[in-house]
């Protein structure tokens, strides 16, 4: 709940995803925080699945759906809100929307800034074999993830969460657990502690070199490839992992370096030992 340093604040969240805004939605009001509006995004035409709707929010709660980002600092000055909270939003917002809320906008990443800026974190955090992942809330700049760290965290990548909706959980837990601390320094007109400038790595969406299973490599790091991918959620412009099992080409969505039950999976023998497929479908 709210201290004396942390007044009952307005806050407008900026994101995208029926995963994502309402539990942010949900953590302000328990902080005792109003949330009058939510910005959602527009439905791309290549999107597989669907975006934010307005029966997802809690009654009392608007959903703007702006046609362009430019649009999206009229809709904060609108609200008159004190606080802009984005996680997750596919498109950069503009300088003016960064700077229409009153105390600051911030941002959720899940990564340890400065490291694995960029729209693919965790995927490519899982791809480079990582246990582990950060939760950082920072300022927003008129850059990409370089603005100034409000908090941060760490967490375990468990081996067992296989999707998008698994680590958006795990990151959402830690990120709320942060949002008082966070809140209190906006209070404050604390800057934050700025991340190096010549320091970080960028995560972009994979390319075509990664999209291909080549069953030659390494049991494992195919294993990595296809638990990356799925976690990695939708791509704009390239599929994967795309395999070819007896002539016919499949995109994994399951698979496992311990043999499973009787029955359960297709055995396939890579360059160094066996991984099984547990869960794949048919592009063909």
């Amino acid at each position: 709940m709210n201290g004396p340093d942390t007044p009952v604040l307005r806050v407008a969240v900026v994101a995208a995803l029926p995963q994502t805004a309402p539990p942010l939605v949900e953590a302000l009001r328990a902080l005792g925080h109003r949330v009058p509006v939510v910005v959602g995004h527009r439905r791309p035409a290549d999107w597989p699945g669907h975006v934010l709707g307005e029966h997802d929010l809690p009654a009392g709660v608007d959903l703007a759906v702006p046609a362009r980002t430019d649009s999206i600092a009229g809709l904060l000055g609108a609200y008159a809100v004190d606080v802009a909270v984005s996680y997750g939003y596919p498109r950069r917002l503009p300088a003016a929307a960064v700077a229409a809320a009153r105390l600051g906008t911030v941002n959720c990443h899940p990564s340890d800034l400065p490291s694995y800026r960029g729209p693919n974190p965790v995927g490519w955090a899982v791809r480079n074999g990582e246990r582990t992942i950060g939760v950082t809330w920072h300022r927003m700049d008129a850059e990409l993830d370089t603005g100034s760290v409000l908090a941060r965290t760490t967490i375990a990548l468990d081996e067992e969460v296989w999707s998008f909706t698994g680590v958006n959980a795990l990151v959402l837990e830690a990120a709320s657990e942060m949002l008082p601390r966070v809140l209190r320094r906006l209070v404050r007109g604390d800057a934050g502690e700025p991340q190096p400038e010549r320091e970080g790595s960028w995560a972009g969406f994979f390319a075509e070199d990664y999209a291909a299973v080549d069953w030659s490599g390494r049991a494992a790091d195919i294993h990595a490839q296809v638990r990356a991918w799925n976690i990695a959620g939708h791509h704009p412009r390239v599929q994967g992992p795309v395999a070819v099992i007896d002539g016919a080409r499949w995109r994994l969505r399951r698979t496992t370096l311990h043999q499973p039950p009787p029955g359960t999976g297709r055995r396939i023998t890579c360059g160094n030992g066996d991984l099984w497929v547990l869960a794949a479908d048919p592009l063909d």
